[in-house]
C-alpha cells in the first residue's frame, strides 16, 4: 500500500514541480484537465466497467451508491449551509456554499484513487458517484444557484440535460450496456486495446493536473483567505466522520462502504466554480474552497484509504 501511496504523491508532486518550472502554463493545464474529462476518463470507464462480471448485487450496490453519493452530497450541503449562517457569513454566499462543499470531485481525483488502490469494482463503484455528482449539479444544483431566481421548468431541463448528458456519464451506461449484454467481444480488438491505452493514461494525467493546480493557485496566499480556509477544514474532517458513522449501521458491502468514506475525503469538485460564475454569486471563494480542500485532500486520502483497509 504504501508504494502506491507514494505513486500518488510523486505524481502530484511532478504537475506542482512542473508549474512552478514553467514546463505547464495555466493554458496548457487547462487543455490537459479537458482531455482528461473529455477524452481519458471516458475511455477508461468504458473498457474497466465492459470488462467487469457484473453480478446482480454489483448491480445494485452500483445504483444504490449513486443514490446514496447524491444523497449525502445534499444533505452535507445544506448542513453547511447551516453552518455558514451560523457563522454570520454574508447570506449572497449560502448558495454557492451548499453546492460548492456538498460536492465531491469524483472523476479528476475519485477515479485515480479508486484506479490505484481499490481495483476495477471500486471504480464501478466510483463511477456511480460520477453519476450521482452529474445528478446533483446539474439539477439540484443548478437549482440552489439560479433556479431559485427564475427559469421555466424547460430552461431548467434543458440545463440539466446540457450538463448530464457528457462523455462521462455516456461512457458509464455504454459499459453497462456492453457487460451486461454480453457484447464487448464484438467491439474490435484493435479498438479496444486503443481505449485501454488511452484509459490508462487517466490517473498519471488527473494527478499531474491536480499538482499544477496547486502550483498555480498561490498556496501562500489561499492560506490567508480565512472563511475559505475554515469551511474548506470543516468540510474535509466533517465529511468523512459522517460518512464513517452512517456506515456503521448501513448493510453494505466491504467495497461499497471502503468507496463511500473515501468519496467522503475527496476535494469539492472543479467545475462548481464555473457554475458559480455562470449561475450564482461567490465565484472566488467557491474557487478557494475547491482548491484548499484539493490541497488537504492530498493528505487525508491516504490516512482514509488506510482506514478502509483496517476499518473494512
Amino acid at each position: 500500500m504504501y508504494s502506491q501511496f507514494f505513486i500518488l504523491f510523486a505524481m502530484i508532486v511532478v504537475g506542482y514541480y512542473g508549474y512552478r518550472k514553467g514546463w505547464l502554463t495555466r493554458e496548457v493545464n487547462k487543455g490537459m484537465g479537458g482531455l482528461v474529462m473529455q477524452a481519458t476518463i471516458p475511455a477508461m470507464l468504458v473498457t474497466t466497467i465492459a470488462n467487469i462480471e457484473i453480478t446482480n448485487d454489483i448491480l445494485v450496490g452500483f445504483f444504490l451508491m449513486m443514490a446514496a453519493q447524491a444523497a449525502a452530497m445534499m444533505i452535507f450541503g445544506f448542513l453547511m449551509r447551516l453552518y455558514g449562517k451560523a457563522r454570520k457569513l454574508d447570506g449572497r454566499l449560502l448558495d454557492m456554499l451548499d453546492i460548492t462543499t456538498g460536492s465531491l470531485n469524483n472523476g479528476f481525483i475519485g477515479l485515480p484513487v479508486a484506479t490505484i488502490f481499490f481495483g476495477d469494482v471500486g471504480v464501478m463503484y466510483m463511477s456511480a458517484g460520477v453519476l450521482g455528482l452529474n445528478l446533483y449539479l446539474w439539477s439540484y444544483g443548478v437549482y440552489v444557484l439560479g433556479g431559485k431566481q427564475g427559469g421555466s421548468g424547460a430552461q431548467m431541463g434543458k440545463t440539466f440535460l446540457k450538463g448530464a448528458v457528457n462523455p462521462n456519464c455516456i461512457a458509464i451506461f455504454l459499459g453497462l450496456a456492453l457487460t451486461l449484454s454480453n457484447t464487448v467481444h464484438l467491439v474490435p480488438q484493435a479498438l479496444l486495446d486503443f481505449l485501454t491505452r488511452l484509459g490508462d493514461l487517466s490517473t498519471p494525467l488527473s494527478l499531474i493536473y491536480i499538482g499544477a493546480l496547486a502550483g498555480s493557485s498561490g498556496i501562500k496566499q489561499l492560506f490567508h483567505e480565512k472563511d475559505a480556509l475554515e469551511i474548506s477544514i470543516v468540510k474535509m474532517l466533517a465529511m468523512p466522520f459522517l460518512a464513517w458513522a452512517v456506515m456503521l449501521i448501513v448493510p453494505a458491502g466491504d467495497m461499497a462502504k471502503s468507496i463511500f468514506l473515501v468519496t467522503a475525503a475527496l476535494p469539492s469538485a472543479v467545475v462548481v466554480p464555473m457554475m458559480v460564475e455562470k449561475y450564482g454569486y461567490g465565484e472566488k471563494m467557491s474557487s478557494d474552497i475547491v482548491l484548499l480542500t484539493t490541497l488537504i485532500s492530498v493528505l487525508e486520502l491516504p490516512a482514509c484509504v488506510w482506514l478502509t483497509h483496517f476499518l473494512y
